[in-house]
């Protein structure tokens, strides 16, 4: 079982490194959609003078290379406490091909049903990364005052482990089979960039279907806009669905940022903060350049819709 686990992860290790071209190219997109088109969504703040610039190249250069070992550990975790119930032969067999009613539906019927359910619930953990418990996790991805694509891998290990992490690892043990998450793994990355781009696109009548750029930046706007809105990762019809979806016609975000005022700006000291007691963030000073008004975290309970 042990190789089973070796050879995939270190396939997906292999898809992640060769994934940089599509940063490249998404840097040379940006710029030329930004110089040459008129496409940003907020003028004036290309992705080159994002403040948290630095900040972001810290989560881009650790959070990929830490994924594929977090994955195992989690998968890991979850195939010890199965075993008992199913042979180390079928445990190898779902690793390999996909094992279980899902298997059945073949290699595109699996691609329809991960991108349906994990999107599905995502938007119900992303949900509840917006309340009380989990906001300290997330507060991390809003600490952004500019966002743009470079903003996409921001996130706090625990909020990937109890998120996108977790919701792959039970799309295995539901019967996905790991070529689909490997097939999958360019669209979900380039996805990331996309909705967090500094873009004006908005799709039209496609907005009730599919996330956008500006539809993710509402939710990065403050609870009382669109930071308790737009959840869904890929498929905004769940916000639709669900009564939070957010785009007021013939208006755009400006401004982001809106999180707890001692979220700081250090890449190390966002990994801690989740874990100091809000007494000591006080009394040592923790604060960031953050001008909007803190968020409901350890004060007014879970922003609405939440």
């Amino acid at each position: 079982m042990t190789e089973f686990f070796a050879a995939f992860y270190e396939r997906l290790f292999e898809v992640m490194i060769g994934l940089a071209p599509s940063t490249l190219a998404m840097a040379a997109v940006c710029t030329v959609l930004y110089f040459c088109f008129g496409q940003a969504c907020n003028p004036g703040m290309p992705w080159w003078r994002n403040r948290g610039l630095i900040t972001d190249a810290w989560y881009w250069l650790i959070i990929p290379f830490m994924a594929p070992y977090i994955r195992t550990v989690l998968f890991v975790g979850i195939a010890a406490f199965t075993l008992p119930f199913v042979t180390q032969q079928q445990v190898g067999d779902y690793v390999a091909n996909g094992y279980g009613p899902v298997a059945a539906l073949g290699f595109w019927g699996q691609i329809a049903f991960y991108l349906l359910v994990s999107d599905f619930l995502l938007y119900w953990v992303h949900r509840k990364f917006h309340g009380v418990q989990l906001w300290r996790f997330h507060a991390i991805h809003h600490s952004a005052e500019d966002v743009d694509w470079t903003t996409a891998y921001r996130f706090h290990p625990v909020n990937l482990c109890l998120g996108p992490f977790l919701v792959d690892v039970l799309m295995l043990y539901a019967g996905v089979s790991p070529k689909v998450l490997l097939a999958l793994a360019p669209f979900q990355t380039l996805s990331a960039l996309f909705v967090h781009a500094n873009l004006k696109w908005t799709f039209g009548p496609l907005k009730y279907i599919f996330a956008t750029p500006v539809f993710h930046r509402w939710h990065h706007t403050s609870p009382e806009f669109g930071g308790d809105k737009n959840f869904a990762p890929a498929f905004s019809f769940w916000d639709v669905l669900f009564g939070t979806f957010y785009m007021p016609k013939g208006e755009l975000p400006q401004n982001y940022g809106v999180v707890d005022r001692d979220v700081p700006e250090n890449f190390w000291q966002q990994l801690a903060y989740p874990f100091i007691p809000k007494e000591v963030r006080e009394r040592d000073g923790w604060t960031g350049n953050l001008s909007a008004s803190p968020s409901a975290l350890e004060s007014a309970g879970p922003p609405r819709g939440s």
